[in-house]
């Protein structure tokens, strides 16, 4: 229960940006509802956790946490490098900008709605990797192979709802350019994703196998 618990609560951002594009709920009001309700959930999770089971999920979030800042800084790297040979004017950090209209309004200064929108875009990576690593890491005892397989699935299954629900909110006109830059990122986004947390996991799980990731 635990671990799904950890999983469900890292969704939380995803969830309220669901809740804004599908229901125009507030993104800052539903960032504070789902991060109050899955925070509780996982709150009452822990508490009823043994000692020895609560000092694992620490370490499984820390990993996931770490796992997916790399895998986020990855993602944007591949979306960078796409964008630059691509002659289209097609910008794949359009988003960060929405993010920052959304948190703060339309008064905000540009430099503020840009660091405000990379903040939630690094938030959304970060959460997305911690739930991957909590509901499939499995405490790293995948192989590498499987590991990137499983990585790679999640990042595409991510990337269809972005498939599903960018286009119309971002008024996007480049698709084609869109989808291509958007599922490759998401492929690195999975593999760096699944080889960096099941290196983390061997490494800071005590009883897993040697961290070596081959």
């Amino acid at each position: 229960m635990t671990r799904a618990a950890l999983g469900g609560a890292a969704l939380f951002s995803g969830i309220a940006l669901l809740a804004n594009i599908l229901l125009s709920v507030s993104l800052p009001l539903g960032l504070l509802s789902t991060a109050t309700i899955l925070g509780g959930v996982l709150t009452v999770s822990l508490v009823r956790a043994d000692n020895r089971d609560r000092q694992q999920q620490l370490r499984v979030a820390l990993a996931g946490v770490t796992a997916g800042l790399v895998a986020t800084l990855a993602y944007d790297g591949a979306r960078a490098l796409l964008s630059q040979l691509d002659p289209s004017p097609f910008n794949p950090f359009e988003a960060i900008r929405i993010f920052g209209l959304l948190l703060l309004g339309e008064g905000a200064r540009t430099t503020h709605l840009v660091l405000a929108g990379t903040g939630l875009h690094l938030v959304n990576g970060i959460c997305f990797g911690l739930a991957y690593v909590a509901l499939f890491g499995q405490e790293g005892n995948r192989s590498a192979s499987s590991a990137v397989v499983t990585g790679i699935s999640w990042g595409l299954f991510l990337e269809l709802f972005q498939l599903t629900l960018y286009p119309n909110w971002l008024r996007v006109t480049a698709l084609a350019e869109f989808a291509t830059i958007s599922a490759f990122s998401h492929a690195v986004f999975g593999a760096v994703l699944g080889l960096s947390g099941r290196a983390l996991l061997r490494r800071w799980l005590p009883g897993v196998a040697d961290s070596r990731l081959l």
